[in-house]
């Protein structure tokens, strides 16, 4: 039986390794007492797949993960176990079972929803920069990989962007490169001209899913989600 869930990684839990991430899904499985299947072979694996790695320090209530179940489960049922069983900064928001032979969620997992938190004195000055970042044809970032600058231009990638309070909220297509909400913030102090902004406070991926003209369709329910909570009205790239 394979289950697909949205899960919460935040608090301390945002600070430590895919690898390590793993094996606390494993402990909390066990704990949980939940029929998880393994691999065959000299070490078997608990069947349980991420399609991709959360960079450290962020915070998320989009990640996703595929279980295999040995036996069959009660999805509301094995929520509730995993949840009482996982350590504080871990807990699956919503589950689905999935039927044999459909895709792994990583296909429909196209852009993601970000959300950069700033200190509360920097409320008043976010829009204007995201209105430059929104109208501007280019927006070079500066990325350093051993020793060596290269610029990239983020403005393919920005599908949209809006500010709420003391927060910028930023859809960014998975493009190959990737962007990071880190060059959205470097574009907000150069092109957006915002040169005396503080780095983020805390930097949350909201969800992950296909983007739409009016935000993010939720991988998982296909909920859709707005740039600016409780607003459809954003700026677009």
């Amino acid at each position: 039986m394979r289950v697909r869930a949205r899960y919460a990684k935040d608090g301390r839990l945002r600070f430590i390794s895919a690898i390590d991430l793993g094996r606390v899904w494993e402990r909390a499985l066990r704990k949980a007492e939940l029929p998880i299947a393994y691999s065959e072979g000299f070490t078997p694996h608990p069947k349980v797949s991420f399609p991709d790695a959360l960079a450290l320090g962020y915070a998320s209530t989009g990640e996703y993960v595929e279980l295999t179940f040995a036996a069959p489960v009660d999805v509301a049922s094995a929520v509730a176990r995993f949840n009482a069983a996982s350590p504080p900064g871990l807990r699956i928001l919503e589950a689905v079972e999935v039927v044999d032979g459909a895709p792994r969620i990583a296909r429909w997992l196209r852009a993601s929803l970000w959300e950069l938190r700033y200190p509360t004195q920097h409320a008043g000055v976010l829009d204007g920069g995201v209105r430059a970042l929104a109208h501007a044809e280019h927006l070079p970032v500066d990325r350093e990989r051993k020793g060596t600058s290269t610029r990239l231009d983020l403005k393919p990638a920005l599908h949209m962007i809006a500010s709420h309070e003391d927060a910028v909220r930023v859809i960014l297509h998975h493009t190959e490169p990737p962007f990071r909400p880190t060059e959205v913030h470097q574009s907000l102090c150069t092109t957006g001209g915002l040169t005396a902004l503080e780095q983020p406070r805390l930097v949350i991926r909201v969800a992950q899913g296909s983007a739409e003209p009016s935000g993010l369709c939720e991988a998982l329910t296909g909920q859709p989600l707005p740039v600016r909570p409780h607003d459809h009205t954003a700026a677009t790239s």
